[in-house]
């Protein structure tokens, strides 16, 4: 019994050390290509800090996202960190919400119109040479 259960727990582990090895091996290589697209969010000139951002490719199905600094600044990412966008036009959105002492409010910072890919006029180009975005949002 006691040699039963030492086999079953080096089964799992045995299993588990395989399965593991498999992670962390690179980036697949049936993953579309991206480009490195970092940028800045203002609004009335100010930086938007905190904001979440989304780029929704128009031909495709993979977002990228990111979240600005206290610069309103950003980098995005799709599959890895800060490993930018799918090349080509994306639909952007941009949520910010009003902090407060309490904490954070649900009132938008930003017009409500960029929250939504239906709503947002945001359409932006990524390309190799466009890969440093503003976004300067406006009433």
């Amino acid at each position: 019994m006691l040699i039963t259960k030492f086999l079953n727990r080096a089964g799992v582990l045995l299993l588990l050390a395989l399965w593991c090895s498999g992670c962390g091996g690179g980036r697949d290589e049936n993953l579309p290509e991206t480009v490195a697209v970092n940028g800045i969010v203002t609004y009335q000139g100010k930086p938007v800090t905190d904001a979440s951002i989304m780029f929704y490719p128009v031909k495709g199905r993979k977002p990228a996202t990111g979240r600005s600094d206290t610069e309103g600044k950003f980098f995005l990412r799709t599959f890895e960190k800060d490993d930018g966008a799918i090349p080509g036009e994306h639909t952007v959105t941009v949520n910010a919400y009003e902090s407060t002492p309490e904490g954070v409010s649900m009132k938008s910072a930003i017009p409500i119109k960029y929250s939504s890919p239906t709503t947002t006029p945001l359409k932006i180009m990524v390309t190799e040479s466009n890969s440093e975005i503003k976004l300067d949002l406006t009433d």
